[in-house]
């Protein structure tokens, strides 16, 4: 007598293949998960790195030409910022700028600039302050115009 094998069956079973389904969504999500927070990340630290670039063009603007003499100056020290309260940071859309400047009666000869920039990412508003140390003193400029007016030099 002839003995009769069984069908053998060539492939996955419908469990098999769901189960496999489950693992490659998992996957595929947590993989899109992790590229949308690179993304934030990457946002973010660009933002960072504009409101940095901004910044140090702002100091240096600062020393050039944005400080001046009070209207009741006692001495070549009394100055004050000659900025709006707050500017918006070209190339940088929404992005904004705002400094103060802080006196220290120990150190007559420096001012301590304190920048504030903010910007609106994912329906938040962020901020970042920086401190800038600049020398207390008038723009080269107007200390030349200065000295020339007090010693009665022509060009």
């Amino acid at each position: 007598m002839a003995e009769r094998s069984q069908p053998t069956s060539a492939g996955f079973t419908l469990i098999e293949m769901l189960v496999a389904l489950s693992i490659l969504t998992v996957g595929v999500t947590t993989l899109l998960l992790a590229l949308g927070d690179s993304m934030s990340l990457r946002r973010g630290s660009d933002a960072r790195l504009v409101a940095q670039e901004a910044v140090e063009d702002f100091v240096h603007r600062i020393a050039l030409t944005g400080l001046r003499l009070r209207a009741d100056a006692q001495s070549p020290f009394d100055l004050e910022l000659d900025l709006p309260a707050t500017t918006p940071i070209e190339g940088a859309k929404g992005m904004t700028m705002s400094a103060t400047m802080e006196l220290d009666a120990a150190r007559p000869d420096v001012v301590l600039l304190r920048i504030q920039v903010a910007w609106l990412e994912r329906g938040e508003t962020l901020t970042e302050e920086f401190l800038r140390v600049v020398p207390r003193q008038l723009p080269l400029s107007q200390r030349i115009q200065t000295f020339r007016n007090e010693h009665n030099l022509s060009r």
